[in-house]
């Protein structure tokens, strides 16, 4: 009765004064401190114990993998074995759970080899212990083979299973296995709430979050902080809002946790004031907190506010400082961001890899001698093998067409991830070194990562720029085989590669492969169209359009300009500035054009006022061009 009260003392007290103490006596004071995480006294209990029974052994195991080491379970169940205890399912259970906390895979398969020996693997506790123990070290087929074989499935068998989908990344799966589950409890719906949430399925986990509230459910931590990170990756302030009602009603409002996902989201959709309210009741206001309404004050232009509340704190952490530069850098303050960068080395801590990945962004504005300053300052932090800053680096070095030094840092990396192999395609499209970026992609998908949508994407674009059809077919073959070609990047490159490779019959093929198209999709298409020549259709295709960007526009001026239909693309122009769609270099150097095969002075003097007004004229392809048209018109251009 003491132990469960919690009052141990008095529990020790009366098992004190027991004269004859039995077996019993001594494994429920063990079990009191064992379920109150008290391992050290517990263990001083079992180790003076005269004698011990299954009870006293499984509740030293089930204690450590409770509370840890679960290492010390795994050795008391060595010990239990050579002692000759009697093992059962509960002691079995507990050693493969601590097995499954540790990830120690081989130790729960030699395991599992001994409940079926013992006969033990039949029961529902030992079995879902299993489920989990594959689940956790991602050995699906594994986990699914022993959560078929089992004829009792507890609640925490179907959660162990649907755990294991989420963890691996099969949310597909997750989701069908989800809706073939016979009871739900709050476990199941918060895992599917997160997994949704981890795997960018945001608008299906807020449908769940509802669901489950539907079913009268009461969501815990997990599931506010995964619906709310939902309504952040999808800037839904209305949904979140109310969340954050339902936050206050059962407690939350002053978690941490909780708390700073509510920040986040107030501060990214703009509603600072909001933001700083729930900074007033939270219990105390973490880094994270600080550094979001910090940075994104900063990128959505309140550069004073965000000095003054950075000032503001009193202790400035590492985090504090990443997110000043970091709103700097991406509001293209690229000088303040350095200056923030030497106040940080004079008076802070020494930066990380975010820190130097944040500033060398701005190295494309400062300069390569400055990107060449914070690469070596990079080495003498002892973070140049961080994947972000030698992703930084080497796009730093590509934007300066220094192809050796980005090599040079790429090859140094033993096992490059992903986003670096996708760096080193992107930047020798960037260079014009089209081969080299489809012969990277070649040694990638032997010897690297699994190729992504940006690696097709990047890989296509290249296809693209020189007319190599032979490899972006093949690219489109590989990308049908992994699913990518409905992928809107995907599918959006493989249009622009068939319609700049003059196949424009395939072009308009994939298009309609493409579930949802973007206006990058419907513009590829488009341009396909103007560069084979099928102008009827390229302007049927541009009347039809459900949304029109600068590029599409662009598309159809350079078209007109290509056809010999000057007054055309002046005419298409026109359209535009009703419209208010702003013109960018290309649109103008399209109109110069048209004006100088037509010799229309006057309008060639107008769309020279337009450049003037907009700041294009300080463009080197647009200065050229004007610089021509007036040689054309015989007359000196006024600058």
């Amino acid at each position: 009765m003491y132990g469960k009260c919690g009052s141990l003392d008095d529990a020790h007290s009366v098992f004190r004064i027991i004269k004859k103490k039995n077996l019993h006596s001594w494994n429920t004071l063990m079990a009191c401190y064992c379920r109150g995480g008290h391992l050290s006294t517990a263990r001083q209990l079992f180790d003076q114990m005269p004698n011990r029974d299954s009870v006293s052994w499984n509740l030293m195991i089930s204690g450590y993998d409770r509370h840890g080491p679960c290492e010390e379970a795994l050795r008391i169940f060595a010990n239990m074995r050579h002692s000759g205890a009697i093992t059962d399912h509960f002691g079995v259970s507990s050693v493969v759970s601590a097995c499954c906390n540790l990830r120690f895979s081989v130790n729960g398969r030699l395991l599992h080899g001994y409940s079926i020996k013992t006969g033990l693997d039949t029961h529902v506790h030992v079995g879902s212990a299993l489920v989990e123990l594959y689940a956790k070290c991602m050995y699906l087929c594994e986990a699914r083979r022993e959560f078929d074989l089992m004829d009792v499935r507890e609640p925490f068998t179907w959660n162990s299973m649907l755990a294991g989908y989420v963890y691996c990344s099969r949310i597909d799966q997750a989701l069908q296995f989800f809706d073939e589950m016979p009871k739900r409890d709050v476990v199941s719906w918060t895992m599917i709430i997160e997994g949704c949430s981890q795997h960018k399925r945001n608008g299906q986990a807020i449908d769940f979050f509802q669901e489950m509230r539907e079913c009268g459910l009461h969501a815990d931590q997990v599931a506010f902080v995964s619906v709310l990170n939902a309504c952040v990756e999808l800037l839904n302030l209305e949904d979140g809002s109310k969340v954050h009602g339902l936050t206050v009603k059962c407690g939350y409002e002053a978690n941490v946790t909780v708390g700073s996902v509510l920040v986040s989201l107030y501060a990214k959709c703009g509603n600072f004031d909001d933001a700083r309210r729930v900074t007033e009741v939270m219990h105390f206001v973490d880094d994270f907190s600080w550094s979001v309404l910090i940075a994104e004050y900063a990128k959505q232009g309140h550069v004073e506010r965000s000095r003054m509340l950075f000032e503001s704190v009193q202790e400035k952490s590492l985090a504090l400082w990443n997110a000043l530069i970091t709103g700097y850098s991406e509001l293209g303050m690229y000088e303040e961001a350095a200056g923030a960068f030497k106040e940080l080395c004079v008076c802070g801590p020494k930066g990380d890899s975010f820190t130097y990945g944040s500033l060398l962004t701005a190295s494309s504005t400062l300069g390569l001698g400055y990107g060449e300053q914070l690469h070596s300052q990079v080495t003498r932090a002892g973070v140049s093998s961080s994947f972000f800053v030698c992703g930084a680096l080497i796009d730093m070095y590509f934007f300066f067409y220094d192809r050796q030094a980005a090599e040079k840092i790429f090859h140094a990396i033993d096992e490059p991830n992903i986003v670096l192999w996708n760096v080193m395609i992107f930047g020798y499209g960037q260079n014009t070194l089209n081969y080299e970026a489809l012969n990277t992609f070649r040694v990638m998908r032997y010897f690297g990562p699994k190729p992504d949508n940006v690696t097709l994407s990047c890989a296509l674009d290249s296809c693209s720029n020189i007319s190599a059809l032979a490899w972006g077919a093949q690219i489109h073959a590989h990308s049908h085989k992994t699913g990518l070609d409905f992928d809107v990047v995907v599918g959006s490159a493989i249009v622009d590669m068939y319609g700049k490779c003059g196949h424009v019959e395939f072009a308009t093929l994939s298009f309609l492969d493409i579930r949802h198209p973007s206006i990058v999709s419907w513009t590829a298409l488009l341009g396909g169209y103007v560069k084979c020549g099928i102008w009827d259709k390229a302007k049927a295709f541009f009347a039809v359009m459900p949304e029109k960007n600068v590029v599409s526009w662009n598309v159809m001026l350079s078209g007109y300009v290509q056809q010999g239909c000057a007054w055309d693309a002046l005419n298409l122009y026109t359209q535009m500035n009703k419209l208010g769609v702003w013109p960018d270099h290309i649109s103008f150097i399209s109109l110069l054009t048209a004006c100088c095969k037509l010799l229309l002075k006057e309008q060639g003097r107008q769309i020279h006022a337009q450049i003037i007004k907009t700041g294009y004229y300080m463009n080197t392809y647009v200065d050229i061009t004007l610089t021509s048209m007036y040689e054309i018109f015989g007359m000196g251009a006024i600058k």
